[in-house]
């Protein structure tokens, strides 16, 4: 039983979130669901249930910590590459007065994100089964975003091209990122200084939280993007830009 958990009890009180019966009920039955449509579709790795709590669950939630440090106010947010809905679903359960979209390509991904936030009865969740930089050019969604979240999905140039179009000015991107090379660091401020960008800071994951080597990259929007950016057809993530 989560409630049990004292991992997770410990992790949302270091996060100054409400540890109450509701929210941890709603962890249990994404897990169990996630568990069992796991069989069919293979959506995840991580199966045991404490890896669950910190791998998937504290480590999406760690986004509370720079956005309190940087005191960074949002309503919309939009997560890249959500696969089983990780970090931007736990986020929502613990902030429900965001508008939070989950974006991704594969289409079992998006079945599956569909069916839990009505199982979770989760309001106010788009889910988009499309290419990311192609949102970047339809008007509903570009210069919509008050913060872009992504974990695990791509090297930092190529998720700093597909998201900057997609954030209101002032707006801010989180990734998760663990490994940070000095070759992949060094391509990201190219790119941040390309879009006139600001890099805010490489925040470090205190390990009383999550036990694993994991740092969230915070960039701020600064201007207006040029229409040509994102570009189209897999790009960005083919041929990075630095």
């Amino acid at each position: 039983m989560l409630i049990e958990n004292f991992k997770i009890k410990q992790g949302l009180e270091l996060l100054s979130i409400d540890n109450n019966s509701e929210l941890i009920a709603q962890f249990e039955d994404y897990y169990k669901y996630l568990k069992s449509e796991n069989l069919k579709y293979n959506l995840t790795s991580i199966t045991d249930l404490d890896d669950y709590v910190d791998l998937h669950i504290l480590d999406s939630l760690s986004i509370f910590l720079p956005l309190r440090q940087y005191q960074i106010d949002i309503r919309n947010v939009l997560d890249i590459g959500t696969g089983a809905g990780f970090p931007g679903l736990p986020f929502k359960l613990c902030k429900q007065d965001i508008n939070l979209t989950l974006v991704d390509s594969v289409n079992k991904k998006t079945d599956f994100l569909s069916k839990i936030i009505s199982l979770l009865n989760v309001k106010n969740v788009e889910v988009i089964n499309d290419r990311i930089e192609n949102l970047g050019h339809e008007e509903k969604y570009r210069e919509s975003q008050d913060l872009i979240i992504s974990r695990a999905v791509a090297k930092l140039p190529s998720l700093i091209e597909v998201s900057l179009p997609l954030l209101k000015d002032g707006g801010y991107c989180v990734f998760h990122k663990s490994n940070l090379s000095e070759n992949e660091y060094n391509s990201m401020i190219k790119t941040v200084d390309l879009f006139n960008a600001s890099l805010i800071d490489v925040f470090e994951i205190p390990f009383s939280l999550v036990n694993r080597n994991r740092v969230l990259v915070i960039i701020q929007k600064s201007n207006d993007i040029d229409i040509k950016y994102p570009r189209s057809n897999n790009k960005p993530f083919r041929k990075p830009l630095f």
